[in-house]
């Protein structure tokens, strides 16, 4: 299968990798995406590649590829860059998980740190946490640059990326998928990936096929602020936070409404107002932008990858969180659509699931 031919539907940075790992081992790749590369919710994503996670279950089997995969995409991609600052997390919920799971020992990716070294680290905070979790090797990177590297490295093996081309449905033989439609004609294929998140429910429809995955929305706060006020990568009850490669900072929300006080703009005036109490040399902080993210959240929380049973030639990649395993995943994928070989990491992740 090493000459087959693959089109990728969306062109975030899932998209983006599945792409770049495909036409790397010799597939002829297009990708397919309705506006701008990254230009959904990847382009709203906090981007923070970590490993832990308040809800271990399934999915810690690919978190725990993920640094090494983007230290790879790293040596291969010249124009990835990604910010290893570590990360320093005080949320309650995150530290029980990770007291659990790692039985509280210290080690090289993960250590305890008391207060006196969390000032240490973040010597602007006005009241570091008593304790906390540091991850050393985790970090951040800009998701659209990432994007466009992985893109960039796709084409360098052959591949076609065309923006602006919004697939309008698939085509079948009997009940396999040989290709798309779209409004600039047909384009046929071995496979069709879809990963075009939110979308991809709509696009599963006309085949009879009901994907659990609803939008959850987000929002990415900038704030222009003085550079090094934050040296790591915060978490904690109050906020997630970062410096991103301009020197502004960045603060990621959940919201539940459009408007009034769970809505994205009194969210982002109580995220300012909490920097500026939390961290020295802050009240200069102002708000430059909010945006809105619709996340892809399959109804089990759980990533949905690999082929379509009933349907050969399909094959289905919609997760959260995309920018974290966006590295394992299209490796995975490539090695699977390439090679035949069948990932046991993905195993949970699998469409048959929803049968």
């Amino acid at each position: 299968m090493a000459h087959s031919t693959v089109i990728v539907v969306g062109a975030g940075i899932v998209g983006a990798s599945i792409a770049y790992h495909l036409a790397r081992q010799g597939a002829q790749v297009t990708v397919l995406e309705q506006s701008i590369a990254a230009g959904g919710v990847t382009g709203r994503s906090f981007a923070w590649i970590n490993t832990a996670d308040a809800e271990p279950g399934a999915i810690q089997a690919l978190r725990a590829l993920a640094l090494t995969d983007y230290r790879r995409l790293e040596h291969e991609l010249p124009d990835l860059h990604i910010n290893w600052s570590g990360a320093l997390c005080y949320n309650a919920a995150a530290l029980a998980a990770t007291s659990a799971r790692d039985n509280l020992s210290p080690g090289p990716s993960l250590q305890w740190l008391d207060q006196a070294q969390v000032a240490q680290l973040e010597p602007n905070l006005i009241t570091p946490p008593q304790r906390a979790r540091y991850a050393p090797a985790e970090g951040s990177l800009d998701p659209v640059a990432a994007t466009h590297a992985l893109l960039d490295g796709a084409r360098a093996h052959g591949a076609e990326v065309l923006e602006q081309t919004p697939v309008l449905g698939l085509r079948l033989d009997g009940g396999r998928v040989i290709g798309v439609d779209t409004a600039n004609g047909a384009y046929p294929a071995d496979n069709v990936v879809l990963a075009a998140g939110c979308a991809t429910p709509a696009l599963l429809a006309p085949l009879g096929l009901q994907l659990p995955v609803q939008a959850s929305p987000s929002i990415l706060i900038r704030l222009d602020a003085p550079p090094g006020l934050v040296k790591t990568l915060i978490s904690n009850s109050e906020m997630e936070i970062r410096e991103a490669a301009d020197g502004s900072l960045l603060m990621a929300e959940d919201y539940i409404a459009a408007s009034g006080a769970q809505g994205p703009d009194a969210l982002a005036q109580a995220a300012l107002l909490s920097v500026r109490q939390s961290l020295r040399g802050a009240e200069a902080v102002t708000l430059r932008s909010v945006e809105v993210g619709q996340r892809p959240m399959p109804s089990d929380r759980l990533p949905v990858i690999g082929p379509s049973a009933g349907h050969p030639g399909l094959y289905l990649a919609v997760m959260h969180p995309g920018v974290i395993l966006a590295a394992t995943v299209g490796r995975l994928v490539s090695e699977e659509l390439i090679h035949g070989q069948t990932c046991t990491a993905l195993a949970p992740c699998r469409p048959s699931r929803f049968r």
